[in-house]
């Protein structure tokens, strides 16, 4: 298996240490694909011709995870919603396409994409290509947030998607950079939790101190009334299970605030994210249980899981699992 590559724009980018042992290899579609999914972000996958060759490396940084990724083949993705996250991808070689909620974006080696709150996006990536890409986390961002208002500065909500300027980009690789270098020097187990705890925080800031200084055209979108509509009903009932995390929340209750039936509801969820309602609600409660974990080592595995709509521990655990690939008790370690 041929080894990750650095790029011409940041040839200091040591990855010897994110990619020493991979999450997975295989050369399998279906089963890349399931294990792409459990890892990463569901999607849909699209192989376009053989060649596969699936490689994913992944690292923690605090709450933060680095990955570096290859398919082998082309490949044509359509990542279901998301907005717990903010996805950082930079193209280490090769070329690529993001189409993202009506943003339409042409990428070559060595520039940065930014993918957030997505609800339609759709990205073809080239045959051989490799990709670095971080996922910071919604929460890290929102403590982020309040530091800049505290600070004065202005509260900008950043778009579904758009790519770094040339300046920005060598300011984030650089970051990058110190993360992978941290990793390296101290791993994940031995970091230490201040230091982890300022390099990750910078990561939030500056995605949130450096707005995009120009974006692509839209796209003609006939269907933009009826796809805003959709995204301000998901917008409220997202809102609804984030304030009642650990809460009881039925159909009902979440239909009665998106202003529609229990069955358009079903209808909704299931073209947007392909789930249910209460498959949907599990998921924001599992990411927000994890979360918790990584970050208050002080609360027991039970206390969380309770803090989260969990009353049956063993439940907890068989969700948790399958989600993420392990059991609580294995992140708490971490």
């Amino acid at each position: 298996m041929a080894a990750f590559t650095s790029t011409a724009q940041s040839p200091d980018l040591d990855l010897s240490y994110l990619c020493q042992t991979p999450v997975f290899t295989s050369q399998a579609p279906l089963h890349s694909h399931q294990l792409l999914s459990r890892e990463l972000v569901e999607h849909d996958l699209l192989w376009r011709g053989d060649g596969v060759d699936t490689a994913l490396f992944r690292r923690y940084l605090g709450r933060c995870q680095v990955f570096a990724l290859r398919y082998g083949a082309e490949v044509e993705v359509r990542l279901r919603p998301f907005s717990d996250f903010v996805l950082v991808q930079m193209l280490l070689n090769g070329r690529a396409r993001v189409d993202c909620d009506g943003v339409s974006l042409e990428l070559e080696a060595g520039q940065v994409v930014v993918l957030s709150r997505c609800q339609a996006a759709r990205l073809v990536w080239q045959r051989g290509c490799e990709q670095l890409m971080l996922r910071v986390p919604r929460s890290l961002l929102e403590q982020g947030r309040q530091q800049v208002l505290d600070a004065g500065g202005v509260d900008q909500p950043l778009p579904s998607a758009y790519c770094l300027d040339p300046m920005q980009t060598r300011v984030w690789m650089r970051l990058v950079g110190n993360v992978l270098d941290q990793m390296a020097l101290h791993g994940e187990q031995a970091s230490p939790e201040p230091w982890v705890q300022h390099l990750e925080h910078s990561l939030a800031l500056f995605l949130l101190t450096h707005p995009p200084r120009g974006l692509a055209p839209r796209l003609p979108d006939p269907e933009s009334a009826g796809q805003r509509q959709a995204l301000r009903q998901l917008v409220k009932i997202e809102t609804l299970m984030r304030q009642r995390l650990g809460e009881a929340l039925t159909l009902a209750e979440l239909a009665a605030v998106g202003g529609m039936s229990v069955r358009s509801l079903n209808s909704l969820c299931q073209r947007c994210y392909r789930q249910t309602p209460m498959e949907r609600l599990r998921a924001l409660r599992l990411e927000a249980a994890r979360e918790r974990l990584l970050a208050r080592r002080d609360l027991s595995i039970t206390e969380v899981a309770l803090a989260h709509g969990f009353a049956h521990l063993g439940r907890f655990a068989h969700y948790y699992h399958q989600r993420f690939g392990e059991l609580p008790h294995h992140t708490r370690s971490r």
